[in-house]
């Protein structure tokens, strides 16, 4: 009697474990990310005097929080919110000064799984990002939208705690701006007007608690 108790008792503690590691429900996590951000564009000068081309871009880090809810161990929703900013550092267009950042940029996020053990699953992510664009140097848009994906992996350390590593790529609508440089007055000032396809790409890693 006593044998089949304990043989009872670890199968019962196995199958707990593994229900554990691929919980249902809410989930909360930090992360941190090293994010590189691009904007390359093209267009013409007032004057045709240059190509109107030019580039902003850097690689920063950044963090963040991620909440999701799982309706099982395949599939999931969430969102995400970055509250710093991730700054794009300076660039020129046409021989003028232009720099920028993306502020408080956020996701929502589908997530289809699949479970590799009672620990781990690999997944992907499909998500729409929103952010807000400050550009210094240059006037023109200050809404980005945009879709990206990304692919990562899971890991429970506990039954409840658990870390990621993802990688992600996003892409938002193309942007217009304007830059004005002067030389020799009112009258020999160029306005230069471009337009161009923001990306962000993101290689994350997060620790989290799902309840």
């Amino acid at each position: 009697m006593n044998k089949i108790l304990k043989l009872s008792a670890i199968a019962l503690l196995a199958s707990s474990v593994s229900a554990m590691a691929q919980k249902t429900g809410t989930s909360i996590a930090v992360f941190g990310a090293i994010a590189g951000a691009e904007v390359s564009a093209t267009g013409a000068t007032s004057n045709n005097s240059g190509t109107g081309s030019g580039s902003v871009g850097k690689v920063t880090g950044i963090g963040g929080f991620d909440i999701g809810y799982n309706f099982n161990p395949n599939i999931a929703i969430g969102a995400t919110y970055i509250p710093v900013d991730a700054k794009l550092g300076t660039g020129t267009v046409d021989g003028g000064s232009v720099s920028g950042k993306l502020k408080d940029h956020y996701t929502i996020y589908l997530e289809p799984a699949f479970v590799v053990n009672k620990d781990s699953s690999v997944y992907a992510r499909i998500q729409y990002a929103h952010a807000d664009l400050t550009l210094s140097g240059a006037t023109g848009s200050n809404k980005l939208e945009g879709w990206g994906a990304g692919v990562g992996l899971k890991t429970f350390l506990n039954a409840n705690t658990f870390i990621r590593a993802e990688a992600n790529y996003t892409e938002y609508d193309k942007i217009s701006g304007t830059n004005v440089t002067t030389s020799g007055g009112v009258e020999g000032s160029t306005t230069t007007t471009v337009s161009g396809t923001p990306y962000l790409a993101q290689g994350i890693i997060s620790i989290g608690y799902q309840f």
